[in-house]
Order: structure tokens, then sequence, then C-alpha cells
């Protein structure tokens, strides 16, 4: 694992001055505020610190082969989406083949959703390829859509590694916890650039970096959750990526509520919100990723003390209600706030 972190630090080392020759850098324009020329190399980096680290470390089977081709594929889609700023159609027909490949090349896809509606098991038979396909590409486009301060992605998914290899180490799935345990060592590299922890060399991670963990989390979860020896429940996987999935699910309901195409771009994130609450991006972060361990932990709370799968979708659902009533009602609750604070100050 420590390997991991070394290549991930030194493909940063190497590709910094690499990306700002060829032109792979974030520009800041219309809805990017940032400052200055900042190279999309986190991804990459994080590929790389993987690649190595599963090559060396990893048991000598098909699986650890397959997740590199298919996350070194979808990479490189990200590397050139970040370079040629690529259709929406051509990145979700990449992801549907990558989701594809993941289906029929090792078997793994959704099964069993639990005894999720308290009657007993839902078996999806058939249905279930199509619905892993969905999943794989609303897990892809989740990440990346929380991909718009420093660090946020990047410390979501980490919250989702740590947790979901701990169910791993404790619940019986050890042989696969290899990979969360370095995808955790190959993202500490990139947030430490990315949150200038390390002077003067501030890289993002670019579409690369954020699709590669949405292909990490479903892959993971899947395998968690639907393996023989699976160590937590469907619906508490559910808990495990609850932000990226709420919000991309928020944002996209009131995009077609508005008659917008749902993959259109604006600046309605939970992030953007809170930044113009007059929060700043460090304490926007802070928020928005203890938010995501309070749901972790739930989920956590819930697989150890077996609280029925029913009762614990209908929390989240009623979770998911929560979120999108606060955030369409969010300036009205601040505007109440601020008069009651002002009329208090008289």
């Amino acid at each position: 694992m420590s390997s991991a972190l070394g290549c991930c630090l030194l493909a940063i080392i190497l590709l910094y001055p690499l990306s700002q020759r060829v032109g792979l850098v974030d520009i800041p324009r219309g809805r990017k505020q940032h400052q200055g020329a900042v190279p999309l190399i986190g991804g990459l980096s994080v590929f790389c610190g993987l690649a190595v680290a599963l090559g060396l470390f990893a048991p000598s089977e098909l699986e650890p082969i397959y997740y590199l081709l298919l996350a070194g594929a979808l990479v490189i889609l990200g590397a050139f989406d970040d370079y040629l700023d690529l259709s929406v159609k051509l990145r979700l027909a990449v992801q549907l083949v990558i989701g594809l490949g993941m289906v029929f090349a090792l078997d793994l896809h959704l099964n069993s959703l639990g005894n999720i509606f308290g009657l007993g098991e839902v078996t999806l038979g058939p249905l279930g390829i199509p619905i892993t396909l969905i999943a794989v590409i609303a897990a892809i486009n989740a990440f990346n859509m929380t991909d718009g301060i420093d660090g946020l992605a990047g410390m979501l998914s980490l919250v989702s590694f740590v947790v979901i290899a701990g169910f791993m180490l404790l619940w019986g799935q050890q042989e696969y916890a290899l990979l969360p345990l370095t995808l955790i060592c190959a993202l500490l590299p990139y947030l430490a650039f990315n949150l200038q922890l390390v002077p003067g060399k501030k890289i993002f991670m670019g579409d690369a970096g954020s699709m590669l963990i949405g292909l990490s989390v479903i892959w993971l979860l899947l395998i968690g959750t639907q393996s023989e020896t699976a160590s937590f429940r469907p619906v508490t996987a559910l808990w495990l990526i609850a932000i990226p999935l709420m919000d991309m699910a928020a944002i996209m309901l009131r995009r077609i509520r508005k008659g917008q195409s749902p993959f259109q771009a604006d600046r309605e994130h939970l992030h953007h919100i809170s930044l113009r609450l007059g929060l700043n991006s460090r304490e926007a972060l802070t928020l928005i990723v203890a938010l995501s361990c309070v749901f972790a932990c739930i989920g956590v709370i819930g697989e150890y003390l077996m609280v029925p799968d029913l009762v614990m979708l209908l929390l989240f659902a009623a979770a998911f209600a929560g979120y999108i009533l606060l955030l369409q009602n969010v300036w009205r609750i601040v505007s109440t706030l601020r008069r009651r604070a002002a009329g208090a100050r008289k």
C-alpha cells in the first residue's frame, strides 16, 4: 500500500511539468472560479499508484487485471474529456461499455437487493444486468458531479473506501480489502497537493480521477454486497455514498422539472449552495464531508445492529426527502434566520 502512495507522489512530480507543456490544465472560465491554470493530473497519478501497487501485491487472479483494464480505459476517457471536452453521449457510451465489461467479464452485477421490503429476499434475475449498468453509470457521474471544490470528491470517496475496507476486513472479505486500502493510500498524495498542504503545486483531479473514483466505489459495493462472502447488505451501500447519490438525484430531478437536460452543468450542487451561503471552500468541504461521515455512521450502526433492511431504506428515503426540501427552501430558511438575528440585535 505504501507503494501506491509513493508511486502516486512520483507520478504527480513527473506529470506536473508535462501537463503544463501539453496543455492538460484547467483554465478558469465560466463556472470555474479558481486562479491560474491548474494541472488536471490527479486522476492519472492516482491510477499510476493503483496500477503499480496492484501489479505488485494483488493475488494472481483475473479480477485485479480486469479492474485495471476497465479503470484504465475510464481514466483515458476522462483525460481526453479534460483535454477536449467530449460530448455527454460519448462519455455515457464508453461508461456503458465499461459496465458491460464488469458484468460479462467478471459476472459482477446485482443479484439481490436483500430483504429490502420486509417480505423476503428480493432477487433481480434478468433485471440485475440492466440495473447494474444504470448503477455503474450513476456512480461514475455522481462522483464526477461532486468534483466542484478542492478536496470534495477525494474526501467523499475516502469516507466510502474507509468504511468499505473496515467491513471487508472485519466481516469475511479480507482478500478484497486490498483495493480500498490501496485507493486510500493513492488518494493521500493527490489530496495533499489539491488542498495545498504541499505549497506551490496545486493540482485538480479532473474527470479522469472523479470517474475512476466512481467506478471503484461501485465495483467495491458490488463485491461487498453481492459476493458469496458479502460483508454488508445492499441497503447499507446507499448510506456509504449518500451525499453523491442524493446530490446527483436531487439536481437531476430539478433540471428535468425545468425542462433541461439532466446532464446540463450549473451551479446548483450542494457545494455551490454552501459557497453562496457565505462559507469559504474549506468550510464547505468540512461541512459536506462531516455530513457524509454522519450518513456513513448510520449505515455502519445499522449494519452492526442488523436493523431491518426496510427500516434502513425508509430512513434513507426520509433523509433524501429532507435533503431535497432543505435545498428547495434553503434561501427562505436563511432569510428568516437573518431577519430574526437582526431583530434580536435591535
